[in-house]
């Protein structure tokens, strides 16, 4: 069903938003930034832009700003108590939004990443204290337009943020190094690079599409006393699985700071 969907921020995340979107909803989106406008105007034939009053006629309004800069958005938002708010902002509670808007409005809040940038992103959501199961399947209908989306009570979005928020740096870093290992043993940097990438999405379709755990497909790769099983034992000895979960643990603790 088509909706009229405001989006406040046309940031890189918003602008994820109106790609996913535009093509099948009616979408108004509050921009301030002139050059930004410009470029929104000519990317997305179709979508209004406008100052924060064009958000006025969407049933649905999704606050796509920085969180430091929210609590200023909401005494100038014409937000009104009938309206359904998501929030993509990192670390802002319902709590905070119910607080500030005021009433029994209807919040969900939302924790993107990266990846939906090109809709494949993945997305965590959880409901406010007024938001019934309808406004989270709705939510969730609106989000699946940049990926996946999931369910998640609200004690788990600092987790969510260390796993699949900052994730993708993650994955970053490790083909960073992949290539770079490459390179030092004597490919240049266009065919190291062609392998990694390649070797990369290859084992993650796979992954996606195998009936098999990576667990048991890394199993398969690895023959014993093999070369896979040389790498293995490096990574083993380097306590890798140590020192993912003190990343995790370390971003799951930022996030909470981050949100006091």
């Amino acid at each position: 069903m088509k909706k009229t969907i405001g989006i406040i921020g046309g940031g890189n995340m918003g602008e994820a938003l109106i790609k996913g979107l535009y093509s099948k909803h009616c979408v108004y989106v509050c921009e301030t930034n002139a050059s930004r406008i410009n470029y929104l105007k000519n990317k997305y034939r179709g979508i209004i832009l406008g100052d924060l009053k064009v958000v006025e006629d969407a049933s649905v309004v999704i606050l796509a700003v920085k969180p430091q800069d929210m609590e200023l958005l909401l005494t100038q938002v014409p937000v009104g108590k009938n309206k359904l708010i998501i929030s993509i902002a990192a670390g802002l509670t319902t709590k905070f939004f119910e607080k500030h808007i005021g009433g029994k409005v209807r919040v969900v809040r939302a924790m993107p990443n990266m990846p939906a940038f090109v809709k494949e992103g993945m997305t965590a959501v959880c409901g406010g204290r007024y938001a019934k199961s309808a406004d989270i399947k709705t939510a969730q209908g609106i989000l699946n337009a940049i990926g996946e989306t999931v369910v998640v009570k609200e004690s788990m979005m600092d987790a969510v943020t260390a796993v699949s928020g900052s994730g993708p740096a993650y994955v970053f870093l490790f083909v960073e190094q992949w290539i770079s290992g490459a390179m030092k043993l004597g490919f240049d940097k266009v065919r190291a690079k062609q392998l990694v990438y390649k070797t990369l999405i290859g084992s993650a379709y796979l992954l996606g599409q195998s009936p098999f755990d990576a667990s048991e497909l890394r199993a398969k790769v690895t023959s014993k006393g093999g070369t896979t099983q040389a790498a293995m034992d490096v990574f083993s000895k380097g306590k890798l699985d140590q020192l993912m979960f003190k990343a995790l643990s370390a971003a799951k603790k930022r996030s909470k700071e981050l949100a006091k």
